[in-house]
């Protein structure tokens, strides 16, 4: 109530009012009183003294007479009386009225009521007494709870979002930041980062966030947004942005209120998938291709092979070499081609990688160079792993060349293994991994290096660095399909200058290694025989090819296309066919199918399967039950070495 209030008191001035004017003014004031929404209690020596109807409802009373006479103390929460007192004394000394209080009253029935006070000095029938004017807060209190809460709630969740949040000033001051953004920027607390500033500190493009800003126009929010941020420690990150524009009343910008989410992990696995999706593609590409095309490679370098027999002009037979050279380079392209789409037959065996370093390592100083030095640090007790030997020979020797050519100058090229074990930190890091105990093959160098941009399409097929004419781009993209294969995983670690870091790990298993037996060079001369040989291929030109380098041999030589067919002349011929050459993958009956209802018409039948890519699945399986299959194209001296060791080897039938 305002200071000059009118008192409840009849004046004390000498100059007397009429009587008639006195009573009118008195009713007047009490009817102001009794209507006002606010309490009015009136105590002097600590006794209420006057109440006005509000009064009677904000305590819980039936009439005004339950409150008149009592202490003003029984209606007040103990812990608030010290205060009341204090005001009341500095009202009684001043003569001026106290400033607004909060009190909590208690009511006739015992409950609580929250309330505003001001206490205001007058007289009261000639005696110093205290006016209260009490207003009833409690709408508010709770409505001051409930907005605490809510701030509360929202408070909680931006100090644990696990997004960044942040507000700001249109320039890029920073006024609020919670903790996913200080750890998602690298700072040591809000604190420090509230010190920096977005467009010079933060955003590594500013025109990008000028952007941003621009895109909210007239409107009020701005969503799905990318940039690039800084770090405090320097490194680059991408985020998304999506935020709030907030205005002033007179329609200025007051300030943004910012979500973010670091996608760097996000999109370094989309360009993971995409890499993935790419070398898929290629593998198909490859898969689809390759039967036909080592059909043709294999009648390409059979006639080769057999016209050179035959040549007596040195012209002629340099045209064969020639022919038969370019015939060879494209069957290793294939088989390249292959490996790297993770379709080649495997023969795998268990294997101790430390015996097969030691192997290579016999021809890896001619490879390598005389200006690199070759280390080894090989652990002595290594697990073994479930591979093709032939296949990890390829892997060191693709990684020696691609070594060599990042060290022109020289250098150290090195190779370690260990045990160890790849855990939930490396599934954090790569999704696809499997966890469990691993054999780690690495393959340093000292070399140039690779920039990241390098680095994350290395493994791409036909992407090299090198110049023109000096490389197909597949010898580590031929490592990476062979690793794959080998139901392992590849990574590489490079920095500019400094060299780089190929780490693969092989899955160990719990079985001891087979001997390694050295490649012996393949000698020249063409084994032979005398026995039957049946040969079941539906390619004409392929068969036809095949046929010839048996009977020139001094082999017997039966022939189909078809299964049926096979099955036909098997039934009519009466002699013993201790051999079958036949094709996976036949028109109407496969290779498998036919050659099970050949050896029970010739129960002596051994046989060798030849492939390509599409039955590869086929010719794993086969190979897991002990078959002999060959990868297409396969050169006469391999076929004839193979015919011979069939032919001569004791056991039953695969």
């Amino acid at each position: 109530m305002p200071k000059n209030q009118p008192h409840l008191s009849r004046p004390s001035n000498d100059r007397a009012m009429p009587l008639e004017e006195l009573a009118e003014n008195e009713h007047r004031f009490r009817k102001l009183v009794e209507a006002l929404p606010d309490a009015i209690v009136v105590h002097s020596d600590g006794k209420i003294v006057f109440v006005n109807p509000f009064a009677v409802r904000l305590h819980g009373a039936e009439t005004s007479e339950q409150l008149l006479g009592r202490d003003i103390s029984e209606f007040i929460k103990p812990e608030c009386i010290p205060v009341i007192r204090q005001r009341i004394e500095q009202c009684y000394a001043t003569g001026v009225a106290s400033a607004p209080m909060e009190v909590i009253l208690i009511a006739c029935d015992g409950s609580f009521v929250d309330v505003e006070t001001v206490a205001i000095p007058i007289s009261w029938k000639g005696a110093p007494a205290v006016e209260a004017v009490l207003r009833d807060i409690r709408k508010r209190k709770r409505a001051e709870e409930a907005a605490d809460a809510i701030e509360d709630k929202y408070r909680k969740l931006f100090e644990n979002a696990s997004y960044g949040i942040f507000l700001s000033k249109p320039d890029g001051t920073l006024l609020d930041a919670n903790p996913a953004l200080v750890e998602i920027l690298g700072y040591a607390s809000r604190e420090e980062l509230l010190t920096r500033n977005l467009s010079k500190d933060i955003y590594e493009d500013v025109g990008v966030r000028e952007a941003i800003l621009h895109s909210y126009g007239d409107g009020t929010r701005a969503d799905g947004f990318e940039a690039k941020w800084k770090r405090k420690d320097g490194k680059t990150i991408d985020v998304q942005i999506s935020g709030g524009l907030f205005r002033t009343q007179d329609g200025s910008v007051s300030h943004y209120e910012v979500i973010i989410e670091d996608i760097t992990e996000r999109r370094r696995l989309e360009e993971q998938y995409r890499q993935s999706q790419r070398m898929e593609a290629v593998g198909l590409l490859t898969g689809g291709i390759s039967h036909d095309f080592n059909n043709l490679l294999g009648v390409i370098l059979g006639n080769a092979d057999l016209l050179l027999e035959k040549t007596e002009s040195d012209r002629q037979r340099r045209y064969a070499e020639a022919i038969k050279k370019a015939g060879g380079s494209a069957a290793q392209l294939v088989r390249q081609l292959l490996a790297f789409s993770r379709r080649q037959v495997l023969y795998p065996t268990i294997l101790n990688v430390n015996a097969v370093v030691r192997e290579v390592g016999k021809i890896l100083d001619r490879l390598i160079g005389e200006d690199v030095r070759i280390a080894t640090d090989l652990e002595t007790r290594l697990g073994s792993v479930r591979a093709d030997r032939g296949q990890i020979e390829q892997i060191l020797m693709n990684l020696a060349t691609n070594a060599r050519d990042a060290m022109p100058s020289g250098g150290v090229f090195t190779i370690r293994t260990e045990n160890t074990e790849l855990g939930p930190e490396d599934v954090s890091r790569y999704s696809y991994v499997k966890p469990g105990p691993y054999v780690h093959l690495a393959v340093s160098d000292t070399g140039v290096g690779m920039s990241e941009e390098i680095r994350t399409r290395v493994f791409e097929p036909f992407f090299t660095t090198k110049e023109k004419g000096r490389g197909t781009g597949l010898g580590l993209a031929t490592v990476y399909g062979i690793v794959k294969q080998s139901g392992g995983y590849i990574w590489v670690s490079s920095t500019p200058g400094v060299g780089a870091t190929f780490n693969i790990y092989l899955p160990r298993v719990d079985e001891k290694p087979l001997p390694v037996v050295p490649n012996l060079q393949v000698r020249r001369q063409y084994p032979s025989g005398t026995e039957t040989i049946f040969v079941l291929e539906d390619d004409d030109s392929l068969r036809q090819v095949t046929c010839e380098f048996l009977t020139a041999s001094g082999y017997n030589v039966l022939q189909a296309g078809r299964g049926e067919a096979a099955i036909d002349l098997a039934n009519q011929y009466r002699g013993a066919i201790p051999l079958i050459v036949s094709d996976i993958v036949l028109p109407e009956m496969s290779g498998p199918s036919a050659v099970s209802k050949l050896q029970v018409l010739h129960p002596e039948m051994r046989v060798l399967y030849v492939s390509g890519y599409a039955e590869v699945p086929v010719a794993q399986q086969l190979v897991a039950r002990g078959a002999i299959v060959m990868q297409k194209p396969v050169l006469r001296v391999d076929l004839l070495k193979k015919v011979n060791e069939i032919l001569h080897s004791h056991g039953a039938p695969a």
